[in-house]
């Protein structure tokens, strides 16, 4: 039998995605190390504290984990897997304390054609590595644009989770200022990849639709 992560593990992995999913989501977790760690702290907790909000899909609530630490799975244990399995091993991996790994997983969701990527995606606008979010930025600006029912899954998300999304541009207005990597902190006339990348997301957004309002107050931002 193929060792799986254990049942506390397993349980953080399986909620990160919404019920119909969940049986792929077990089978993908086949392909996992049966080593690895899952944060309790999700993507909406900042400051370490647990935030008053949820981040929902089609008005289901999801437990996406801030990180994870597993290595990629081998392609001996991926490649038997439906594209909805893989898609999630990619949505678990988006979540990778590792930087190049969340990277290549993002570059993967790109062309999942399924909602419940969206706020996987959409978190790493709110982190600190710039290429990802200018990957994301790219991405929302030339791909999404020819995939309708993608680009109103978008929409839908943003509008659902207002909350969220000012915490997330929070996030990365306060990543803006302490990125020592980026050459272009100091030129106020230079747009920050992952504003940049919500801003396109913004964009998505009808103005008078039901919750495209003012962003709420947000919490302190994540550690």
């Amino acid at each position: 039998m193929i060792a799986v992560p254990t049942p506390a593990v397993a349980g953080l992995l399986l909620r990160a995605v919404p019920r119909p999913v969940r049986r792929d989501a077990h089978a993908a977790m086949q392909a996992l190390a049966p080593w690895g760690a899952v944060s309790a702290q999700l993507v909406q907790d900042s400051g370490g504290g647990i935030a008053d909000h949820d981040v929902v899909v089609d008005g289901e609530p999801l437990q996406i984990p801030y990180r994870i630490a597993f290595p990629w799975p081998a392609a001996a244990s991926t490649g038997g897997l439906t594209p909805r399995r893989r898609a999630v091993v990619a949505a678990w991996m988006s979540r990778s304390e590792n930087t190049g790994l969340r990277q290549r997983a993002v570059r993967e969701l790109f062309g999942v054609p399924e909602p419940w990527v969206v706020p996987f995606v959409v978190q790493l606008c709110g982190e600190y590595v710039y290429e990802i979010a200018a990957d994301v930025d790219r991405f929302v600006r030339t791909e999404l644009p020819q995939r309708p029912e993608m680009r109103a899954a978008y929409a839908r998300f943003l509008r659902d989770n207002p909350h969220y999304l000012a915490t997330t541009r929070h996030r990365a207005a306060v990543f803006r200022h302490l990125d020592h990597r980026w050459a272009h902190r100091y030129d106020p006339l230079r747009s920050y990849p992952q504003i940049a990348a919500l801003d396109a997301l913004e964009a998505l957004l009808v103005p008078g639709e039901p919750g495209d309002t003012a962003s709420p107050p947000v919490p302190a931002v994540a550690s």
